[in-house]
């Protein structure tokens, strides 16, 4: 008989906020994916719209009330995600000339008229922000989306193309799928939600850093176990933590969900502690106490996505197809190419 695995609930020792504009995109979306998503097949589409992407920005950020400081924010919380799902089979050499090219989007250059959709949402998003973002905001999650790319989804590539399946070990994981979860300009968010914008010399401090580093390592194992039910039936897939915990220490895939569980607390209860072990920060002293405290915000309201939001992204067949996707994938995506200046 097969045993049951039973994939533990996160719980924090904060609370969870209910945003006040949950679903105030659900309609806007789904014009942006039928404007500037036409890289994806119809059928692709089809898939897209029910994963509620846009409702990750509001549950992450639920103290904001503003529709209009809210929308880059979902729109990048849309571009990521798909960016990622699309690119992530993508050659690594290749992916870096995109890199370059998004850190130029997101840096003020306009897309032509003939490159890649998502583009055209990343500079949008950006033009709104700079409305009423300090333009070292700006350059901030530009650098962080850059180093999404190619400090997390390009160290990723020779697992998702090896011929068999090859685990990295545990530290080596964590240390490039911080940056591939996305969390580091997920975190950005908290400044134009809460129109709040962390000075450099406190965002550049090492405890503020190292909480930052937790929102993504968090997320990582959040995400991992929201996941599992899916990958478990993707024979090559080795990027999850439980399986990585499995394969290194020899464990039952629930005595991996139960390590999981552990470091996920453990990381948990060190951003609780260092909430309440901020230095002088003189002035800025309650600002950088409010950041910090969205930061737990955005990771109780992430699982509030995963768990209450209504979402399929992690059902089977939720996800779009890649660009270089396996041969017998079931949707085509035509293969879209940057303009080379």
């Amino acid at each position: 008989m097969r045993e049951e695995l039973i994939v533990p609930k996160c719980h924090y020792p904060w609370p969870t906020v209910n945003s006040p504009v949950a679903n105030a995109f659900d309609d806007e979306e789904k014009d942006w994916y039928d404007e500037d998503y036409t890289f994806i097949s119809e059928e692709g589409i089809k898939r897209c719209k029910p994963q509620l992407l846009s409702r990750v920005a509001t549950y992450m950020n639920p103290t904001c009330d503003s529709i209009e400081r809210m929308r880059p924010c979902a729109r990048l919380m849309i571009y990521i995600t798909l960016f990622d799902d699309y690119f992530g089979m993508t050659p690594a050499k290749e992916l870096k000339t995109i890199a370059e090219r998004v850190y130029d989007v997101m840096m003020g250059e306009d897309p032509e008229p003939d490159e890649i959709g998502i583009l055209r949402q990343m500079a949008q998003a950006r033009k709104e922000w700079e409305t009423f973002m300090p333009r070292f905001w700006i350059d901030r999650v530009a650098i962080d989306f850059y180093e999404f790319i190619m400090y997390g989804m390009i160290e990723e590539i020779p697992f998702k193309q090896a011929e068999k399946r090859t685990y990295p070990l545990l530290p080596h994981y964590l240390s490039f799928r911080k940056y591939s979860i996305g969390m580091w300009p997920y975190g950005d968010l908290i400044d134009p939600a809460t129109n709040s914008p962390l000075p450099v010399f406190i965002y550049n401090h090492p405890l503020v850093q190292r909480c930052r580093e937790l929102l993504s390592l968090i997320i990582v194992i959040q995400n991992d176990f929201a996941s599992l039910k899916k990958e478990l039936e993707i024979e090559s897939e080795s990027l999850n933590i439980i399986f990585i915990l499995s394969h290194q220490y020899n464990l039952t895939y629930q005595e991996a969900c139960t390590e999981a569980m552990r470091l996920h607390d453990a990381y948990g209860q060190e951003l609780n502690d260092l909430h309440q072990s901020l230095p002088d920060f003189g002035p800025f002293q309650q600002q950088a106490y409010d950041h910090i405290y969205h930061i737990k915000l955005q990771i109780s309201g992430c699982a509030n996505w995963y768990y209450n939001s209504g979402t399929n992204r992690y059902e089977p067949k939720g996800f779009i197809v890649p660009q270089y996707g396996r041969e017998g994938d079931d949707i085509l995506i035509p293969h879209s190419i940057f303009v080379q200046k």
